[in-house]
């Protein structure tokens, strides 16, 4: 030990700064992380960017199911889970749909001529017309024809007329065939719906616009056997769901569209999509028109896209396009079905890698079958992709139909800045 007697008080003075930067460290590291983000932000960059960004993550990705229809197809069905006093329907009549309602239910239907989109938070839904409707039905799509035909050259083909019958199911909670591929709500503005509950059941009801299910059927399966394959598929006369359970069960294997999103999102981080692409629009010309168009220029990246995703990859290189705006730019699944499968089919020259265990044929796969059938992870990372520039705003006022409410022109130009 050293004779000098300062030597102690050195040690202790030493400890005492050790511990004096330990403490602002560790003070600095709560700032940044937790003060700062809660306190000192822009309250923009932290709340959504619209109220249809906000009722697509918290009201319609939870009860929105997906699933492949059969073993060893690429079908996907989606279904609806639609519940008393929480979803919104309408019942829309057009030139080439009809509806058929008893007296107490034909409130509910929204008729061509009529100003306001009628919605109701009750279970109500279509299928088709009983038997004692048969003759009003083939007696309504004979008109249908007739004043179609009167509008239309006989060159023109002529689509499919339907008349449903409206009725109200037993259930609270029940099951409604989506279309085959969701990731764009119906949407109506405000002041141009009527909700005809007396009073709204649930705080979204009474946003400045509103996420809606538009002419729900039920959605029913029915099992078959043909050789050795045996599967399930949608039938208008198959069996009802009962339950969420029996939906997601193994045998029909449904996952919300929320748990594919957040799935997608790890898929996206654990495959290393990040190392070669950006998700995030600069304020630069070359990246408003390349992830738009010169017409419609895609509006700036903003703090508030962000908040839903747990894991966020702006990134910095770019060996491949950027991601920020793919949900607009490619929304076709059969395009993104065969990119995964092999890049340089869709992108001639491109690096990026196959991801063929995205396909049940890989051995990577959930279950090998004798030809390529996107798997969950295929459709994890497309239903992650497609949130990618399709919520920042109300269809209603999408930059991609040149409405752009966020002023990109401004923005690019100097001339305005980020709401």
């Amino acid at each position: 030990m050293s004779d000098n007697p300062n030597f102690m008080s050195n040690v202790e003075k030493s400890a005492l700064y050790t511990f004096i930067m330990a403490f602002l460290l560790f003070f600095s590291a709560l700032l940044v992380v937790i003060i700062i983000p809660n306190y000192m932000t822009d309250p923009s960059w932290i709340e959504p960017s619209s109220i249809y960004q906000k009722q697509m993550y918290e009201i319609s990705d939870p009860n929105v199911y997906i699933s492949s229809s059969t073993k060893k197809t690429a079908d996907i069905q989606t279904v609806y889970h639609l519940k008393e006093g929480f979803s919104l329907i309408a019942f829309q009549e057009t030139d080439t749909i009809k509806i058929l309602a008893d007296d107490e239910l034909s409130k509910f239907i929204t008729k061509k001529e009529d100003p306001q989109l009628k919605l109701t938070s009750e279970i109500l839904l279509l299928r088709n017309p009983s038997e004692s409707l048969q003759a009003k039905t083939k007696e309504i799509k004979n008109e249908l024809k007739d004043k179609w035909a009167a509008d239309h050259s006989e060159s023109d083909f002529p689509p499919d007329f339907l008349v449903f019958e409206l009725y109200r199911p037993p259930a609270k909670e029940v099951f409604a065939l989506g279309g085959s591929s969701v990731f764009l709500e119906n949407w109506v503005d405000e002041g141009k719906f009527v909700l005809l509950n007396s009073e709204a059941s649930h705080p979204y009801h009474k946003d400045h616009g509103v996420i809606y299910i538009n002419n729900p059927i039920e959605y029913r399966v029915k099992r078959y056997k043909f050789g050795p394959d045996e599967g399930w598929t949608y039938h208008p006369e198959g069996n009802s769901i009962s339950s969420l359970e029996e939906l997601k069960s193994h045998e029909l294997g449904f996952l919300s569209r929320k748990e594919l999103i957040e799935l997608g999102e790890h898929i996206y981080s654990i495959e290393g999509c990040w190392y070669c692409h950006t998700d995030q629009t600069r304020t630069l010309v070359q990246d408003t028109v390349l992830n738009g168009s010169e017409s419609y220029p895609a509006p700036p990246s903003s703090p508030n896209e962000y908040i839903y995703q747990t894991i966020t990859f702006p990134g910095t290189k770019r060996n491949g396009p950027d991601m920020s705006r793919v949900g607009v730019k490619r929304p076709s699944r059969d395009w993104h079905k065969s990119h995964f499968w092999s890049p340089k089919t869709e992108s001639p020259g491109s690096i990026m890698p196959a991801f063929q265990h995205f396909f049940d044929n890989d051995p990577r796969g959930t279950n090998p079958t004798a030809i390529g059938v996107p798997n969950y992870k295929f459709e994890a990372i497309f239903q992650y992709l497609m949130t990618k520039g399709t919520r920042i705003t109300p269809p209603t006022e999408a930059w991609w139909l040149g409405k752009d409410p966020v002023r990109t022109i401004d923005i690019i130009e100097g001339r305005g800045h980020l709401p």
